[in-house]
């Protein structure tokens, strides 16, 4: 998949390893691009965000843009306001995100970086 195919798409399937029972946990997330081989994730809801506090205990995952599964490698993003930079890209990309951000707005925002 070229890197114009996955930016076009709309969701990623991110596989993590559980903290606690180390089996393979997926969650389907919102991403932007932000070069060839690296997508930013967040999570801005009251909802707890599993999937991050799994990557910060092993930040080895794999993504699945619909063409099959690749290894990544997760990094936390933990500057304040490049999380705010990430919402508002995720922000722009999907209309509806304003609305969950807003009604998640006293959540901690969490943001990672993918890389593969």
């Amino acid at each position: 998949m070229s890197a114009g195919e996955f930016a076009a798409r709309k969701t990623v399937r991110l596989t993590t390893r559980g903290r606690r029972s180390g089996k393979p946990r997926a969650v389907t997330l919102w991403f932007v691009t932000d070069g060839p081989r690296r997508i930013l994730v967040q999570h801005a809801s009251s909802a707890r965000a599993n999937w991050y506090h799994n990557l910060l205990d092993d930040p080895a995952v794999t993504l699945d843009f619909g063409a099959g599964a690749v290894d990544a490698h997760a990094t936390p993003i933990t500057d304040p306001a490049r999380v705010r930079d990430v919402l508002a890209m995720v922000r722009r990309k999907y209309w509806s995100a304003w609305l969950i951000q807003l009604i998640g707005r006293r959540a901690r925002a969490l943001a990672a970086e993918i890389t593969w």
